[in-house]
């Protein structure tokens, strides 16, 4: 069985529950419904109350919670292949994971989970040839951070969130043009191909 996390947003109904943590014999959701998913969760808003709960919610505030991102952009991710797409979003989201390390992003950490595990059961189901989930990376060793509810902590934490959903609002982008599964895609791109061929052996067989 697969324990589920509640959702109230819109595509939790659309798109069934969010999955999380698959036992030891469980199958996956079907594709589209992974696809579907996945694509809602990359538009969650953590970085709003973030800054409401800290009181960082005010306009110079905003503009200093602005950081250069180290995420490869919607540029980049749109060239990569399917499986190194995905794999690239499972080792950026457990990126995130480990510098938001502090229990006050306790139900942030699930969410990224669930993304975590959509990731390898869409890369379990791609065609033609399944792939392997990504193997749990070793832990970085980072950088001194701030004390926890410092200022200077709620700044750092507020430009990691904000590269964290510029990161996946490039990977909504992408996975916008997917069609029902990656090897589906391809093989209609062959189908057409074959068409436009065979209009040509027409042509000239005329």
């Amino acid at each position: 069985m697969w324990a589920r996390l509640r959702l109230s947003s819109l595509f939790g109904l659309t798109c069934g529950l969010l999955w999380l943590c698959p036992a030891a014999g469980s199958t996956c959701p079907v594709y589209q419904t992974l696809l579907c998913q996945l694509k809602n969760m990359a538009k969650k808003d953590f970085l709003k109350a973030f800054m409401t709960d800290q009181g960082l919610n005010s306009p110079h505030l905003n503009e200093t919670c602005t950081g250069s991102s180290d995420f490869p952009v919607t540029e980049t991710l749109k060239d990569l292949p399917p499986v190194t797409f995905l794999q690239t979003v499972s080792q950026t989201v457990r990126l995130i994971e480990q510098k938001l390390n502090e229990p006050v992003f306790k139900r942030m950490h699930i969410y990224l989970q669930g993304i975590d595990n959509n990731v390898c059961c869409m890369l379990q189901a791609l065609l033609p040839a399944p792939a392997a989930c990504p193997a749990p990376a070793s832990r970085r060793t980072l950088s001194p951070t701030p004390t926890v509810g410092s200022f200077s902590w709620k700044l750092e934490r507020c430009k990691i969130i904000q590269s964290y959903q510029r990161f996946m609002e490039a990977v909504g982008k992408v996975l916008e043009t997917w069609g029902a599964s990656p090897g589906q895609r391809n093989r209609k791109r062959r189908s057409l191909l074959n068409v436009l061929l065979g209009q040509r052996r027409k042509v000239r067989a005329g």
